[in-house]
């Protein structure tokens, strides 16, 4: 299902950046079109996953098919959004990733894969973006709208065809007994200050996150080639940074990628470094959302959309003009010591991986 999920998200992504830069943003008051998207498809992923969250209470095999479910219609939505209105498109976009999102949360945990699947999931995105920004500004929209949305429509219809003939979902999900916390080898902290204080933490660091990567520019990105270099540095940071901080610890690994990320911001107006850069320092989605998750088990949909609100956060100051108090690489090297003070002060007193104990 990961599988699934991540190439959806590509696609949905890509469907999304087509239709914003190729039709939306050119309407008449587009910029306002494109608020109006940036909170449907961000901030609503928030009360999205608390009611998926009650319709997956008690984890039996029926509802654990509810992420499925939101993550299908999110994508007819999407469909439905990319040729109607902004508003509809975010909405799908929201829908998907949760959906999507909470669906993976639910296999990394029966497959103990202590957070490999969500940098996994959540990595393929920025491809979709860099991919769907660059066909519409170079006059392809159209072709590449209708290619996108025909193969996401095809890849659903397979898939619920397998999952009608050969209960494709039920192998996944509700072929096994949910593993309990003792049995996984994680032994999860609930409540309390020290998991709001982490949940403040991921929190706060997913804004800076989320405003560096809209604020800081690099010279050498000016091509079709340095553009895509620089997408595949964050989609293997962002894949990359669950399987080493599974393997490492989610500490340890947040620590090393964030402050080798800030020396690299300091030399980023080379190529080399400026993709190392980016590449460290998106190590950390998979990190923040699997300490937060890993400590509110029961909300997994909630804790998603509120880190992905965190994200719309971190657009507001880009989309009123705010510019960064600092030039680019100071910006850079700032937001990634920052985040690493963020995260040690979130994890501290946490086990190997900074918020549970083998």
């Amino acid at each position: 299902m990961t599988a699934f999920y991540s190439v959806l998200h590509l696609l949905v992504d890509g469907v999304c950046a087509l239709a914003m830069f190729g039709y939306f943003l050119s309407w008449e008051d587009g910029r306002f079109y494109l608020l109006i998207y940036n909170f449907c498809a961000f901030a609503l992923q928030m009360p999205m996953g608390a009611l998926l969250d009650i319709l997956c209470a008690g984890r039996q095999e029926k509802a654990r098919r509810w992420p499925l479910i939101a993550a299908l219609a999110g994508v007819l939505c999407t469909i439905v959004g990319a040729v109607t209105h902004p508003a509809v498109l975010g909405f799908g976009n929201a829908l998907f990733h949760v959906g999507g999102g909470v669906g993976t949360i639910e296999e990394d945990r029966q497959r103990q894969w202590q957070g490999r699947g969500l940098g996994v999931f959540v990595a393929p995105g920025a491809l979709g973006l860099y991919l769907g920004t660059l066909l519409a500004k170079g006059g392809a929209a159209k072709a590449g709208l209708g290619a996108a949305c025909v193969l996401m429509a095809g890849l659903c219809a397979v898939w619920i065809y397998r999952q009608r003939r050969g209960r494709a979902g039920a192998a996944e999900y509700g072929g096994q007994r949910p593993l309990t916390e003792r049995e996984s080898g994680i032994c999860i902290s609930h409540g309390g200050f020290s998991a709001f204080r982490l949940a403040v933490c991921c929190f706060a660091v997913v804004i800076l996150r989320s405003y560096i990567g809209m604020t800081v520019q690099f010279p050498w990105k000016t091509t079709v080639v340095s553009g895509l270099i620089a997408a595949l540095a964050v989609v293997c940071g962002k894949a990359a940074g669950g399987f080493l901080a599974a393997q490492y610890g989610y500490r340890r690994i947040a620590g090393i990628s964030l402050s080798a990320a800030a020396v690299c911001f300091q030399f980023s107006d080379m190529l080399p470094m400026g993709a190392a850069a980016l590449f460290l320092f998106n190590m950390t989605m998979p990190v923040t959302l699997y300490l937060v998750i890993d400590r509110f088990p029961q909300m997994p949909g909630f804790t998603f959309g509120l880190l992905t609100f965190a994200l719309f956060l971190g657009f507001l100051p880009v989309y009123f003009g705010i510019p960064p108090a600092a030039g680019g690489v100071m910006t850079g090297k700032l937001g990634s010591v920052l985040s690493l003070v963020l995260l040690a002060a979130g994890t501290a007193k946490g086990g190997r991986h900074g918020v549970v104990s083998d």
